[in-house]
């Protein structure tokens, strides 16, 4: 008598519901890279400026939608230099998360009157510095940022500023 008690309690159970309909879940949808590279030239699609990608760089370009257009990644320092483009005119370094910019210059030798440099300290002295130089270009502002790692600060920085200087729109 006490396995009958036991098969009760433990045994298989009927489900009391019924099964709803079943609900079709969309697929995120992917983002296009913002550009391409045809023959050793990153070209960004939107806006229309290119960068050589040189000897020892690899291109890895941001979505369509983004406002990060492409980063320059240098094998042999690991620095970074990314390429980004907002809308307006307003060359001004724009706010990031974890660091001030704390030193702006004007730097007209570089895109014309409006160039600013500066530079962002990081809160966390552990992490990288970004050198940025912020030009206005037709409709668009470009930032273009720096991220030497700390170990290599001068090779990182040089390295840099080769592909910043090789911009064309």
């Amino acid at each position: 008598m006490n396995w009958a008690w036991l098969w009760l309690a433990c045994g298989p159970k009927q489900v009391l519901y019924e099964a709803s309909e079943m609900v079709e879940v969309p697929a995120m949808a992917i983002d296009r890279p913002a550009g391409s590279v045809h023959e050793g030239l990153f070209t960004d699609d939107s806006h229309g400026f290119s960068l050589p990608v040189l000897e020892g760089w690899v291109a890895d370009a941001g979505p369509v939608s983004g406002l990060m257009r492409v980063a320059m990644i240098h094998v042999a320092t690991d620095t970074r230099v990314e390429f980004w483009v907002f809308p307006g005119s307003d060359a001004e370094p724009r706010v990031r998360e974890g660091c001030d910019w704390m030193f702006r210059s004007s730097a007209r030798a570089l895109f014309g009157d409006q160039t600013i440099v500066a530079t962002c300290v990081p809160d966390d002295p552990t992490q990288r510095r970004i050198f940025g130089t912020v030009f206005a270009h037709g409709e668009v502002t470009m930032q273009v940022e720096v991220h030497p790692p700390n170990t290599a600060l001068v090779e990182g920085r040089e390295a840099g500023e080769v592909v910043l200087r090789s911009l064309r729109w």
